[in-house]
């Protein structure tokens, strides 16, 4: 019988990938709606990470007012979509902020975050190593882009990592599918948010 799986609260953090209001709670009273079950599943999951004493990170995707740090690359998608490759919030505004529901508390540690890696260009990699955590949890949105170039980039980090998908989103439902059953399957382990919750109290 195989042995449950534990995480060590001590050796081991939470990334709050991008878990902005703009995107848990939009203006759009059915986008809203739809974001409310995503938004619980965060509470849940933060407040087991809280009690367990488990260091938690936010990031949150800004750009200055100005535009002076946004590079648009050319790629596929956003000549077929036109919506722009890289789609930040605005510095400072209130929609880049996190609900109060998770809103960070004077502990944790909040990045800004100028590029689709929670890694890239933000010292969230150096932080882990100052605090001896070799293993992460992480979620957010949109599944599919930033979730899954973070995953990835843990991997190239050796850093063992836990994705729990009840906290993850992405408003294409396909791809959203495809990176939690299939591609990120390759490069961490994809959980219930129960089953992350009983990891950290096992």
């Amino acid at each position: 019988m195989q042995a449950p799986e534990r995480l060590d609260p001590s050796r081991s953090a939470l990334i709050a990938y991008d878990v902005c209001r703009r995107a848990l709670t939009p203006p759009d009273p059915a986008r809203k709606a739809a974001m409310a079950p995503v938004l619980q599943a965060w509470v849940r999951l933060i407040a087991a990470a809280r009690t367990a004493g488990m260091p938690i990170i936010y990031t949150t995707p800004v750009s200055r007012a100005d535009g002076a740090d946004v590079v648009l690359l050319p790629t596929d998608l956003s000549a077929e979509t036109g919506v722009p490759s890289l789609t930040n919030g605005i510095e400072g505004t209130e929609g880049a902020g996190f609900p109060d529901e998770i809103a960070p508390w004077a502990e944790d540690y909040v990045f800004l975050k100028r590029r689709p890696s929670a890694f890239y260009g933000t010292g969230v990699a150096e932080l882990l190593r100052m605090l001896r955590c070799d293993t992460i949890v992480i979620a957010g949105g949109a599944t599919n882009r930033g979730v899954e170039t973070s995953v990835r980039e843990a991997f190239n980090l050796d850093l063992p990592t836990i994705v729990v998908r009840e906290c993850c989103w992405g408003g294409d439902a396909a791809a959203h599918a495809y990176s939690l059953d299939k591609a990120m399957k390759m490069y961490a382990r994809v959980r219930h948010l129960e089953q992350v919750v009983a990891m950290l109290t096992a």
